[in-house]
């Protein structure tokens, strides 16, 4: 099996409508987007494992696509990545960044993990620890609420690595607006056709979890936190624990798990929230050389 290095990446943001973008661009004849979603693969040095890049290429089912893509959001926030990317790959890469208001963003997060039974604290006591804390590498359910919305100080560094050509920002609120116009301008971005249609997909969604308890074992039990787990790995392959892993969770977890209905968030923390996003609001826009007026905490 041929090695896959892919030449599109979605590295963010997070809570911000990447599933959707990728089942979006799946839809497209030219491209083929990973199997798994998030294959958390370039951030760690497991890439010059060749069982471990046996089983990345292997999410790529149509090899000869034109576009090769994955959408790990973890991407977005470590140096680790660019410096890979920039030392393994005989080409550079197209990065599509779906953002979304970092307000919203912040909030419909923190209701993400709520719905994960993975916070108890408050809204504001969540949001002013993680401002406090400094930003280190996270696990598989991160509470970073306000650090994923640092959109200017994140994507800074692709401008400089990639330059901005390389480079396209949409918004889930342009997504929202007029779907197929924003699909296309990435199409046309990738250099490929447009489309007439697109199905309306919403994947991800915060959702409560119908057994949370289960979803934290078969989350742990996947990615070897348990002893046992480890060993297993020696005897399973990656592939057939993600398929085990993917069976489960379609089975058991979000059979009967509604969407979330959570409170608005209240004037008083959006005031708050438009003043810790401000500045670097300002530098996105500076950057991209873009509005974003659909954000319009941010259009005075």
């Amino acid at each position: 099996m041929m090695s896959i290095y892919p030449n599109l990446f979605i590295p963010g943001a997070a809570k911000s409508g990447t599933s959707s973008l990728h089942d979006l661009l799946d839809c497209h004849p030219d491209i083929c987007m990973s199997v798994v979603k998030e294959p958390v693969f370039w951030n760690s040095p497991s890439f010059n494992n060749a069982k471990r890049m046996a089983w990345y290429s292997s999410l790529f089912t149509d090899p000869d696509a034109k576009i090769l893509g994955e959408s790990t959001t973890s991407y977005m926030y470590y140096p680790e990545f660019i410096a890979t990317v920039r030392k393994q790959f005989k080409h550079t890469p197209s990065f599509i960044f779906i953002l979304r208001n970092p307000i919203d963003r912040c909030y419909s997060h923190y209701w993400y993990m709520k719905g994960r039974k993975q916070e108890v604290r408050s809204f504001k006591d969540s949001v002013l620890e993680d401002l406090n804390s400094t930003f280190e590498n996270y696990g598989n359910l991160p509470n970073n609420y306000y650090h994923f919305g640092l959109y200017g100080k994140w994507i800074k560094r692709f401008y400089e690595a990639f330059g901005s050509s390389q480079i396209k920002i949409i918004t889930l609120e342009q997504l929202a607006t007029d779907r197929v116009a924003t699909m296309n301008d990435c199409f046309h971005f990738l250099g490929l056709s447009s489309l007439n249609e697109l199905p309306d997909i919403k994947s991800n969604a915060t959702k409560k979890l119908k057994y949370p308890k289960l979803f934290h074992f078969i989350n742990k039990t996947a990615t070897g936190k348990y002893r046992y787990t480890k060993i297993a790995k020696y005897l399973i392959s990656r592939q057939r624990i993600d398929g085990i892993k993917k069976r489960l969770k379609n089975m058991s977890l979000f059979k009967g798990g509604n969407p979330i209905t959570y409170p608005e968030l209240s004037e008083k923390d959006r005031i708050w929230l438009r003043s810790l996003y401000l500045e670097d609001v300002k530098l996105l826009k500076e950057l991209t050389k873009t509005d974003y007026f659909e954000w319009t905490d941010f259009n005075s």
